[in-house]
């Protein structure tokens, strides 16, 4: 293992992004060009949570109002400030290597292909070159390293036999899946601006904003590269376990960087959303005595939860899906920018006795949509809540007629309806940026509504032959009526 200070976070490229290259922390507070961080949504959601959790312990307003008397500039300066302050604690490797634990080097180590949801290990069968695991870069170990803190998978790759808090019971053979990750894979959603620099500044919470959050009870907390915890419980974990920094970088692995891969075990375990404990990127909705949270489902792109992610636009249902992430950064946006966009993404994971993995289902899913804040309110959430509910059921119906015209030839029509009505949902994705352009205020929605009734009847017809008597009669017994509330 390295033990030299080598590759110090804050001043050399690691961090990706889009259509630039690699970056430094420093940059990313002193180039206002830079505009989105880069890689897979996992990882896209990592780095923002880190950069968030710089931002947090830089400077933490106490009060909405100073927030709003602050600019992008000068809080890029106390970012600026802050890392250099703090610059011994963001080596990648040496004494006090960031994020990592010393104590864990007898841990057995896990191979980096192991750990990375995209590459091929083991006995997984390897379907393109892009799932071989190449050599890691000292940047990709550090985008590695950052993504493991709260999107680790669940099973056993970890090494549990490694306790550091005497006493703790908490650790089984197989280790718990991420914070971040969960069951199934969350569905992670916040606002974007023109910049990296000025999207942390939109979304940096504030004490006051904060003290409405009773998920995070220690509030802001302490940076864990500030003082790390001594092990999985001690007083400095369970802290973190209350504060938003805990779920920032939830530190969910004990890792250590080796030749080949990472020493391994599980670190802090945090509640999960069933138990009132969430991301502030999460949507969650306590529904009776029960949570509910939106999950990543690549048969469903997050355009499709657009309307529970805004759901605070609309009537305040005590059991409404809440992102306090997206709630607080629309809210703002209104005073600062003129557009903005809203970015959901996360990766669908299968969880099968205790190991969590890609199947053939699974993938990583994002998508990233224009909004004029300042229109975005009760009457725009009106429109796109009857568009989408118009979308809803012309799938129902469609998938209903294609259904009935297999069955009225006799033959198994479920497989062709699925197919039909997954084509619809494709081709409706294709235009959800104009659904939600038509659903401001002074727009007319009705056009779009027309072209996705279009949408149906050609994807009908596309799916169901008529060229033969037999053909035409069922065909015509069963054609779509976007007047129908769907299936009878």
């Amino acid at each position: 293992m390295k033990t030299d200070k080598k590759f110090n976070l804050i001043d050399e490229q690691w961090i990706p992004i889009q259509g630039r290259g690699l970056f430094s922390l420093r940059d990313i507070f002193s180039e206002p060009s830079l505009r989105r961080v880069g890689g897979n949504p996992i990882q896209k959601t990592a780095i923002f949570k880190l950069l968030c959790a710089i931002a947090q312990a830089a400077w933490t307003p106490k009060t909405e109002e100073e927030w709003r008397q602050s600019t992008v500039e000068e809080f890029c300066r106390k970012c600026l400030t802050y890392l250099e302050k703090w610059h011994e604690k963001f080596w990648l490797y040496g004494d006090e290597p960031f994020l990592q634990f010393p104590e864990v080097k007898d841990v057995k180590v896990a191979s980096f292909a192991a750990l990375n949801l995209e590459k091929a290990s083991g006995n997984t069968t390897v379907l393109t070159q892009i799932q071989l695991q190449s050599e890691l870069s000292e940047a990709d170990k550090a985008v590695l390293l950052v993504t493991l803190m709260g999107f680790a998978t669940g099973g056993k790759k970890v090494d549990n036999s490694k306790i550091l808090t005497p006493g703790y019971k908490g650790k089984s053979k197989s280790g718990k899946a991420g914070s971040s990750l969960g069951f199934k894979g969350y569905l992670h959603s916040y606002v974007q601006t023109s910049s990296v620099a000025s999207t942390l500044w939109l979304n940096l919470f504030s004490e006051e904003s904060l003290s409405k959050l009773p998920c995070y009870p220690e509030g802001v907390g302490t940076a864990p590269w500030e003082k790390m915890p001594a092990g999985e419980d001690c007083d400095v974990a369970r802290k973190l376990k209350d504060s938003l920094m805990g779920r920032l970088v939830p530190l969910c692995r004990f890792c250590l960087l080796s030749d080949g891969g990472m020493h391994y075990t599980e670190g802090i375990a945090h509640d999960g959303y069933q138990a009132g404990r969430f991301d502030p990127t999460q949507s969650v909705a306590r529904q009776k005595n029960d949570f509910k949270t939106l999950w990543a489902d690549p048969d469903k792109k997050p355009w499709r939860s657009l309307t529970s992610i805004l759901s605070f636009l609309g009537i305040q249902d005590a059991s409404r899906f809440v992102c306090s992430q997206v709630e607080m950064g629309m809210s703002r946006a209104r005073d600062c920018f003129e557009t903005v966009e809203l970015w959901s993404g996360g990766v669908r994971v299968t969880s099968n006795a205790g190991e969590q993995y890609l199947t053939g289902s699974d993938d990583f899913v994002e998508s990233q949509f224009e909004f004029s804040p300042q229109d975005v309110g009760e009457q725009f959430f009106v429109n796109f809540s009857a568009s989408v509910d118009q979308l809803d059921r012309l799938a129902k119906q469609l998938y209903s007629s294609v259904l009935g015209y297999f069955e009225t030839m006799g033959t198994e029509g479920k497989t062709m309806a699925e197919r039909a009505t997954s084509k619809f949902w494709e081709i409706a994705g294709l235009h959800a940026q104009e659904l939600i352009d038509s659903s401001f205020p002074g727009e007319n929605p009705e056009s779009v509504r027309n072209f996705f009734r279009a949408t149906m009847r050609n994807t009908y017809n596309e799916s169901c032959p008529h060229f033969t008597p037999r053909q035409l009669q069922a065909w015509a017994e069963n054609q779509p009526n976007a007047s129908k509330k769907g299936k009878k």
